[in-house]
């Protein structure tokens, strides 16, 4: 949890200190992100920590119709790791991650809304894997490093359930539905128009 504390005080801030938003998080029709990602799972009532990566593609809706202004669609790919003690669980999944930016006059700094609906699975060394979904909202923020590259940072609340399991000794598992969260930090890259 005070992982968690910190992520959402640097997001709190840095969306606090911007006073104007922007148009869109990127000027190009088409982004890939790269990000590393903290998050959490919940097993047995115990939060276990975890970190991974998430590649993603964005395409900037505002060059389909202009009336959608700041809006993007993000389509993904996640893998995270979660130890304690010798047991080990993995969740990889694909999602979709729609973003707005609000309009304003704002030139580099880029606060934004974002949705999530993903499609996981789960593996570990302790037993069979199963599949899940998951599904949140967050916000987070763009800053322009140069005309086609962007520091992104978001944090987002994300309701996990994932379907039943086998134990190595065959007994029957499975996981309670669980809320996380999910922070991460990346680079973002625009094709050049």
């Amino acid at each position: 949890m005070p992982r968690l504390t910190r992520y959402a005080t640097a997001l709190a801030l840095a969306c606090a200190s911007l006073t104007h938003a922007a148009s869109a998080q990127s000027a190009q029709k088409f982004a890939v992100q790269f990000a590393v990602l903290s998050t959490s799972i919940d097993a047995d009532g115990e939060s276990i920590d975890g970190e991974g990566f998430e590649p993603q593609i964005r395409f900037n809706l505002a060059y389909a119709k202009e009336s959608l202004g700041g809006l993007t669609l993000g389509l993904g790919g996640q893998w995270t790791s979660h130890t304690a003690g010798l047991d080990n669980l993995k969740i990889t999944g694909i999602f979709l991650e729609p973003r707005w930016v609000p309009s304003t006059g704002a030139t580099r700094f880029f606060p934004y809304l974002s949705g999530r609906l993903a499609l996981l699975r789960q593996s570990s060394n302790f037993g069979s894997a199963s599949t899940g979904t998951g599904y949140g909202g967050g916000g987070g923020f763009a800053i322009k490093l140069t005309p086609t590259v962007n520091l992104d940072a978001g944090l987002a609340i994300v309701r996990q359930q994932f379907g039943e399991f086998v134990f190595t000794n065959n007994e029957l598992g499975k996981f309670d539905p669980f809320t996380t969260y999910a922070a991460k930090i990346g680079i973002t890259i625009g094709f050049p128009r």
